[in-house]
């Protein structure tokens, strides 16, 4: 993580960069030593740590103190504190905030080198968002584990739309940082595809009317918490519903069945929530239904069983709920969780709940669903009912169908954006675009009535820059780009060794083994009779460098041998994965 935070600064550029990191994984730790590492560098650097809770900056002072090994580092600005030196500050965001409304002009926007911001997610707030346009740090760092917000606005744009540093669930699971888990996806009967669907989802008085009193609902799910939970009797549990009046019905028919619950919601004062949540700590409570008060900032590591009585697409929404109960905790074998599943809206997606718990693209996931999930973290399972699988394979590969024509819709209601402003919205990924056999953007882009007449290859070439998303050698990235600015293809009579070379590299990577391109200039001259590709695959070299994410240092070797440390070489082309030796690359005027 310290490591691409450094390919950012020194490759990119970015001084104001993202961690987005699992709950548990140690954000604060990361951000500790990345300050150390910069104040030597710097010869000394100011800092301003911002969280919302005391706890945290408590804990964090300490961490920073241990890390720099200074038992003096730092000052509290929290609860009546107030830093003397103000040189090394902790301060919550309550206090900064009555500071820059009282003492704006003394407030210096430079004050300090290094800004730091915990649980970054809530940037957007007024709170948050005053003073990050007021500070300009030489160094911004964001620290979350869900960037993505449920109202739809974006957080990184403070980053210029960019996340430095990812340590997702699965990968936290896989490197052990959290307590692993055995997720059962349980069939509820209840059919939800013709209830109304807006922008924001359901509509939410519809979900509470089908699932409140909906009592053979109930018994489906003290059945199966019966059957998969070991002793419901010790079990510590959160359940998340749709309503108040759906938690106050789940924990009345809990209570019923002989299952200690209760229910808590916005409308619980503060002793009810403390009171809760310390007789689940105790035992004496095993049953929480909740309503968006525990989707964060709970912190209870006994928590043994989640339960999810409502759908919930997002998978920021998802993760936090998840996350309650992955902390570690002495004698904590592992999470469960009941998914309670039926028949959704067709707009519903739940591939997203999937990519956060294994990783990988739609057909990834189909892949895994169809064999079992035999890739999961150790110790961590993913169990479905014949019903909810049916429903879920048959939800993705709703949604893999109609990719195609969501793409072009999409593109067509946005008019005629850039490749980088269309990726920009946050709905479609390079990968979405390419992969596999996606498209690519010039036949999008007809498909949405956008572009003219096509060149004579330019459907060959449409697949080939999908072969291409692996290149972040920035020696490739800006002569290929140079080349592509030019109104005519270079003569390769008149180039060097070093950059016939890289046109070799650029031929198998657009032709393969074509018999189209007989020669490296026959190759350029081809690719230069499709204007629509070579704008395309300009825009995309320009995206490709951007998300490079290794320094790539100078290899070593003889100058015109255009190679770099650590960065990709070869296409996954034809050859490569059938085994074979790769053919000779063709020398100027020579036949393939």
């Amino acid at each position: 993580m310290l490591y691409q935070l450094e390919v950012e600064r020194k490759r990119h550029g970015r001084w104001r960069n993202l961690i987005v990191a699992a709950t548990g994984t140690g954000k604060t730790v990361v951000s500790a030593f990345d300050y150390k590492r910069v104040s030597e560098e710097w010869g000394g650097a100011s800092l301003l740590f911002v969280a919302h809770r005391q706890e945290i900056l408590r804990q964090s002072r300490t961490l920073f103190r241990n890390v720099l090994r200074d038992g003096n580092f730092g000052e509290l600005m929290v609860a009546g504190e107030r830093p003397r030196d103000a040189r090394h500050v902790f301060a919550s965001i309550q206090s900064l905030t009555a500071l820059v409304r009282s003492q704006l002009s003394r407030f210096s926007p430079i004050a300090y080198d290094v800004v730091i911001i915990d649980e970054f997610h809530h940037a957007e707030a007024p709170t948050y968002r005053r003073l990050l346009e007021h500070l300009r740090p030489k160094l911004l760092l964001g620290m979350t584990a869900t960037p993505e917000r449920t109202d739809g606005l974006d957080i990184k744009r403070w980053f210029d739309g960019h996340v430095a540093v990812e340590l997702r669930l699965w990968d936290a699971l896989e490197q052990d940082l959290l307590c692993p888990f055995q997720y059962f996806g349980v069939a509820d009967g209840v059919d939800l595809s013709r209830l109304t669907w807006s922008r924001g989802g359901y509509d939410l008085g519809q979900l509470e009317s089908v699932y409140t009193g909906n009592d053979a609902r109930v018994a489906k799910v003290i059945k199966a918490l019966h059957e998969i939970v070991e002793d419901s009797q010790n079990m510590r549990a959160l359940g998340f519903c749709v309503s108040v009046k759906h938690a106050e019905y789940m924990a009345d028919c809990f209570r019923r069945a002989g299952i200690s619950a209760r229910a808590v919601s916005a409308n619980s004062t503060g002793s009810q929530r403390s009171d809760a949540l310390q007789g689940l700590r105790t035992g004496e409570i095993n049953v929480i239904f909740s309503v968006d008060v525990f989707n964060e900032g709970l912190d209870i590591p006994e928590i043994d069983t989640v339960m999810f009585l409502r759908p919930t697409e997002s998978p920021v929404l998802f993760l936090q709920q998840f996350g309650r109960g992955l902390r570690r905790t002495e004698g904590k074998a592992g999470l469960t969780v009941l998914d309670f599943i039926g028949q959704q809206h067709r707009r519903f997606r739940f591939e997203e709940r999937f990519k956060a718990l294994a990783g990988g693209d739609r057909r990834h996931i189909v892949q895994q669903i169809e064999d079992g999930f035999p890739f999961l973290p150790a110790g961590c399972a993913i169990s479905l009912d014949r019903q909810s699988e049916k429903a879920i394979l048959d939800n993705i590969k709703g949604t893999m169908a109609r990719l195609r024509s969501q793409l072009s819709d999409r593109l067509r209601e946005l008019g005629n954006v850039s490749l980088r402003e269309f990726i920009e919205t946050r709905e479609f990924s390079l990968e979405a675009i390419y992969s596999g056999s996606r498209p690519g953007w010039t036949v999008i882009r007809r498909q949405a009535g956008l572009v003219g007449a096509s060149g004579p290859d330019e459907a060959l070439l449409s697949k080939a820059l999908g072969r291409m998303l692996h290149i972040d050698d920035p020696v490739r990235v800006d002569a290929y780009t140079k080349w592509l600015r030019m109104p005519a293809p270079p003569d390769v009579r008149q180039l060097d060794e070093r950059q016939v070379r890289l046109l070799n590299m650029l031929h198998f990577d657009l032709w393969s083994n074509s018999p189209k391109a007989t020669s490296i200039q026959a190759s350029i001259e081809r690719l230069w009779a499709n204007p629509n590709i070579i704008g395309e695959l300009r825009e995309l070299l320009e995206l490709l460098g951007e998300r490079a994410s290794r320094l790539a240092p100078p290899s070593g070797l003889e100058p015109e041998i255009p190679l770099r440390l650590h960065t990709a070489t070869l296409a996954r082309s034809s050859w490569r994965r059938s085994g074979k030796r790769p053919p000779s690359a063709p020398r100027p005027g020579e036949k393939a």
